[in-house]
Formats: structure tokens, sequence, C-alpha cells
């Protein structure tokens, strides 16, 4: 029985073949970058399903924590103004300032309300956070960092059940699935397609988190999930790369011009907080492998607005 879901997207995500192979590799990107809700990437796609939940519940509150430099507070900023909820961020940043990212400040635009927490203990004070709202007389729905509820991984289930359909429809058979990753959502998600459709190897590229701790998150995640998904059977470890870009927020010159040279060959604007590390990440992966061969790409997206 498919997942509930609440439209938010207009448009159908584009699969595109890259006019520029990557070291003999041909590239097939999955443009999951929609900009017709909140610029919000792949977040907006995890929010279709989990607001049928948060509608059934009927809170008082939208709970969030995360970093200034994520897609997702916003998102969730944006989903609770559109649901009439309060929405409370907790960011894992000391303080804020006059500084602050463009994601904040929309947020706080939106109504709702900011605060830091700083990065020790975050989800425990979090949790803490809603302990007390609830004492308060609040009603409150608590949506960890990246999206991170069993719900949202039908949201990449269908994004690579969709995908790889598309391309076996073209006599495509992709060897490895890349993208991004950061809570693991989206990582948990494709891996659990695995139930309804035969995977390629999947690969990820730590932004933001170091690959151990990633993996292991991953792995907590499907098991979590296990109720959803009972037929799933992973035969692969779970495969998470650190490379040597991981500055989170702050891509360097390399990565910039790297970011320029995809926009002039396809017109495609990665977003410098996530893509560009793991679209570097690939190319540095592709540039070791013999065997050329078909690959798929997550563009997972995101607002571009902090650096142009």
């Amino acid at each position: 029985m498919p997942a509930e879901k609440y439209k938010l997207l207009k448009k159908e995500s584009e699969l595109i073949c890259l006019k520029e192979a990557l070291y003999g590799n041909r590239v097939f990107m999955f443009r999951d970058d929609p900009t017709d809700f909140a610029f919000g990437g792949n977040k907006v796609r995890f929010y279709e399903y989990l607001i049928p939940e948060i509608i059934r519940q009927k809170p008082d509150v939208l709970l969030t924590n995360g970093s200034a430099y994520s897609n997702h507070i916003r998102v969730t900023a944006e989903v609770a103004a559109l649901l009439g909820i309060q929405c409370v961020i907790l960011l894992t940043q000391d303080s804020l300032n006059e500084n602050t990212t463009q994601n904040v400040k929309i947020s706080l635009s939106l109504g709702a309300k900011v605060e830091t927490v700083g990065t020790f203990a975050t989800l425990l004070k979090t949790s803490e956070y809603a302990e007390n709202l609830t004492k308060e007389g609040k009603k409150v729905f608590l949506v960890p960092t990246g999206g991170h509820l069993t719900s949202a991984l039908n949201a990449y289930v269908s994004v690579a059940v969709d995908s790889l359909t598309k391309l076996e429809e073209k006599n495509i058979h992709p060897k490895y699935i890349f993208l991004p990753c950061a809570s693991g959502t989206t990582h948990a998600g494709l891996l659990c397609a695995a139930s309804r459709i035969k995977l390629p190897k999947v690969i990820s590229f730590a932004v933001a988190n170091k690959a151990g701790k990633a993996a292991k998150e991953i792995d907590r995640f499907i098991k979590s999930g296990n109720g959803f998904f009972p037929d799933l059977i992973l035969e692969d470890s779970i495969n998470v790369i650190q490379t040597d870009k991981n500055d989170y927020g702050h891509p360097d010159e390399e990565l910039l011009d790297l970011r320029k040279n995809i926009y002039k060959t396809d017109g495609i604007l990665l977003d410098p907080t996530y893509n560009i590390n793991a679209f570097y990440g690939m190319s540095k992966f592709l540039s070791e492998e013999r065997e050329k061969a078909d690959v798929l790409y997550i563009n997972t997206g995101g607002y571009t607005g902090e650096i142009a």
C-alpha cells in the first residue's frame, strides 16, 4: 500500500545525463533540487511524507534542530507557516549574530522562534525542550535533524524506484548510486528501496559528520524502520566515505571552481553545502576506478544563497 503523501512539489524531478563524462564514466543525475517550495531540495520531499502524520497529530508546536547552514530548518519553518503551527528551531550554533545565515533569517521572517543550544548534547537538549513545552500544556511534534523519522524513508524509496525504473526502460544499469550524507536519512531511504527493486551499490560522502558515525546512524535508522520494510535484506555494508573536503558550509576555491564548471557545462548550480562536496567525492572515487561504467548521482539540492 503506497505511503500517504501531502503534495508540495508541482514539478516532476528530472533525470538527465551530464554532458561530460567523469574519467570515462557516464553520469546520470536525478535532480531532486526543486525550487517550487522553499528552495528546499530533498527536505521538501521528506516533508511530503511527514505532513500527513503532523496533520493527524494536530500539534501546537513543530520543533526541530539543526545547523544554521541546514536546508532542513528553513523548510521546517516554511511547513509550519503553511500549516499554521508555531515553529521552534534549536540551532547547533553557540550564538546568533548579525552575520547569521539566510536560512536563519528566512526562518525568523516566517515567524519561527530560533534559539541556540550549541553542538554538545543537542539531541538531549531538544528532548528537554520538548518536555518543557509539554509541561506548559502544548502538544509538540518533534522532527529530528534532517527529517530523521521512519516515515520519511518512503521519500527516497520512491526516488530510487522512479529513477532506476526510468533508466531500466532505456536499458541503462548504473553500477553505483552516489549522494551526499549528513543525517543519513536519504542514504537510508535509498537502501530501503532494496525491498522493492534491485539496487546498485549506494555510496555517500560525509558532509558535516564523520563517515563512521554516519554509517552507524544509517544502520540504526534502517533497523528502526523494519516495520515499514519487513522484506528488506541488505547484502552489502553501508558505504559512507570521508573526503578531504568536509568543511560544512565553507567550500574552498577548488570546490567553487568545480561548481562553476558544472554550471557552465550543464547549467546546474550545485548547492555549496552538500552537493558540491559529494560531487567532488564522486569525481575522486571515479578517477581511481579501472572499470568504466554508468553511475547515478542524486542531487539533493538546497538553497544556494549563501555563496554567489
